[in-house]
Parts: structure tokens; sequence; C-alpha cells
């Protein structure tokens, strides 16, 4: 799943909610976020999350899949 693959309002947080509900990421989405975060494109709130998705993803909480 690619942020340019969904259709919503809100594509960013579409992506963010799938991730924390499969438990699941992409290297694709991975990268993406992390350029969007280093950007400083996100909002608070987006920020936020990305930091809990990576905070999840180093322990072990959430896998990255190819």
């Amino acid at each position: 799943m690619s942020i340019q693959s969904l259709s919503s309002q809100d594509p960013i947080q579409r992506v963010i909610e799938e991730i924390l509900a499969s438990r699941q990421i992409t290297r694709e989405d991975q990268n993406i976020l992390m350029s969007l975060l280093f950007d400083g494109v996100l909002g608070d709130t987006h920020q936020q999350e990305v930091n809990r998705i990576y905070e999840a993803v180093s322990h072990g909480f959430i896998r990255v899949v190819d």
C-alpha cells in the first residue's frame, strides 16, 4: 500500500490508520513518511502518529514488509 494509491480526504491519516490496523508498514510507506517528517510537512498530530509508528517498529510491534 502506498500513499499515492489511497483516495481519501486525508491520505496521510488513512495510511497511518492502515499501518496501525495491519501492524505492517512497507518500505515505500516508511520512506515516504520519513521524508514528510523530515521535510516538516506534517502537522503536530501526524508527527505524533508517525513517531508512534516508528516506536512500534523499533519495538517489534509493527513489521516492515517489502
